[in-house]
């Protein structure tokens, strides 16, 4: 996959490993959008890396997302869908129904409905490229992240449908099973060992040009294996604290 002077569209670039793929590739010497809800951020970043737009979205809004492939759809190359949000969640809280339905339809809802927006575009234009980022929590489940752990687990299963969809097609489709990285998103946790985002931005280029469709960095690798072989022991070892 051709990764310099394509046009890009990222979303949950406001921060986080989206922010830092966002500015990498546009390192790079690629056009990138950043999307996200935020101004603020998106604004900073943008005014701090050439190469960096924004749009504002919100994933959770479907007229907004129609929008924004109307007005984007026929210059990307590559949409690349990182916004996600993760909540430490009690499944027995009757009063926390909402939040969990939340989580749901931003990290897996809105990815589908950005692909569904902008998949007609993409294929008009020839070779583009629909990258999904998951987790290595696709293979084996958090149990104080069940909502996240189960959106993951839905999108990994999601992106091989779609690839497998799209294979007559111009359009590759990738997923990108970053292991737990250094973002504020993982601050919190402080017993496993954490992935540093430039490193993973640079493992994501590189594998993209090499048209590696699922990119497991780090630890995602033995993650993904441990859960063919030893689910049980992987969920316990992952869980034993919990």
């Amino acid at each position: 996959m051709k990764t310099t002077d394509q046009t890009i569209l990222v979303t949950g670039a406001s921060s986080g490993i989206g922010a830092v793929l966002s500015t990498s590739l546009a390192a790079a010497g690629n056009r990138v959008i950043a999307c996200g809800r935020r101004e603020e951020p998106l604004h900073d970043l943008s005014a701090k890396n050439d190469g960096i737009g924004y749009r504002l979205c919100d994933l959770q809004d479907n007229d907004a997302i129609r929008e924004l492939a109307a007005e984007l759809g026929p210059q990307i190359d590559i949409l690349i869908n990182c916004a996600g949000i993760s909540q430490e969640l009690s499944l027995t809280d009757q009063g926390g129904l909402d939040a969990q339905l939340k989580e749901v339809d931003i990290n897996l809802n809105g990815v589908i409905r950005m692909v569904h927006a902008f998949q007609p575009h993409l294929t008009d234009r020839g070779e583009t490229a629909i990258v999904n980022v998951s987790s290595a929590l696709a293979f084996v489940p958090d149990a104080a992240r069940p909502i996240y752990s189960a959106t993951k687990a839905g999108l990994h299963a999601y992106t091989r449908a779609l690839r497998h969809q799209l294979a007559g097609t111009d359009v590759r489709v990738f997923e990108l099973m970053p292991p737990l990285t250094d973002t504020p998103m993982a601050e919190n946790v402080t017993d496993v060992p954490k992935l540093s985002p430039e490193k993973l931005a640079e493992i994501f280029i590189r594998d993209l040009q090499r048209n590696t469709l699922e990119i497991a960095p780090g630890l995602s690798s033995t993650v993904r294996l441990l859960s063919r072989l030893a689910p049980a022991f992987l969920f316990r070892k992952l869980n034993y604290h919990r």
